[in-house]
C-alpha cells in the first residue's frame, strides 16, 4: 500500500509538510503578537505626551509668546 492512503493521511507532502505548516502558524502567531505589542506601545507613547494646560502656559511663557502678567493670570485660573 504505497498510495495516498498508505501514508496515514499526510498526503504527498508527508512530515515535511506538517513541519512547514507548523512553522507557518508559529510565524503568524509571533507576527500577531508583535503587532499587538507595537500598537499597545504606540498608545502608551501618545498618552504619555499629553501635557497639562499649566505646562503649555509655562512653555508659551518661556518662548516669549505671552507676558508675565498673562502667565500669572493663567496660572491663577488653572490652579
Amino acid at each position: 500500500m504505497n498510495g495516498f492512503m498508505g501514508d496515514y493521511g499526510y498526503g504527498m507532502m508527508g512530515y515535511g509538510g506538517m513541519f512547514f505548516g507548523l512553522l507557518f502558524w508559529i510565524f503568524i502567531i509571533v507576527l500577531a503578537y508583535l503587532l499587538i505589542k507595537w500598537f499597545v506601545e504606540q498608545n502608551r507613547t501618545r498618552s504619555g505626551e499629553e501635557k497639562s494646560a499649566l505646562d503649555i502656559a509655562k512653555e508659551r511663557y518661556a518662548k516669549g509668546e505671552i507676558t508675565e502678567e498673562e502667565f500669572e493670570e493663567m496660572r491663577k485660573r488653572l490652579e
